[in-house]
């Protein structure tokens, strides 16, 4: 199985599927955190050239699915994007959880009703 770890623009991709199988996303950040781990980053927080092709490599071995760094990239930017979030809403308010079993937040229903409302 052929590990892709540049774009090619004549190849017309698959949009890669990280709804399936939640696990694949936990897959993800785990061998992303053994990169950062082993110092395979830019000065700019980026992953270095071989800390991507690892993490295409190693994907891809554990996965079975034939993702590539754009791919994974992408993957990476939109749990960046969903960590600020967290972060934001951790930062300016109190009492808040995570429910582990649900996959969301976890607060009290006033804390919902006032959120609703602003909404």
């Amino acid at each position: 199985m052929g590990k892709n770890t540049t774009s090619n623009p004549e190849v017309k991709k698959a949009r890669a599927d990280w709804d399936n199988v939640p696990s694949w996303t936990t897959t993800f950040c785990n061998l992303c955190v053994e990169q950062i781990q082993a110092g395979n980053r830019t000065k700019g927080a980026a992953f270095s050239p071989e800390g991507w092709f690892n993490l295409v490599t190693k994907f891809c071995e554990e996965t079975g699915q034939n993702y590539d760094k754009d791919q994974l990239k992408s993957r990476w930017d939109v749990l960046k994007g969903d960590w600020r979030v967290w972060e934001k809403l951790r930062n300016l308010d109190t009492g808040l959880g995570w429910d582990a079993v649900k996959g969301t937040i976890a607060a009290p229903d006033c804390w919902w009703n006032l959120k609703l409302k602003v909404s």
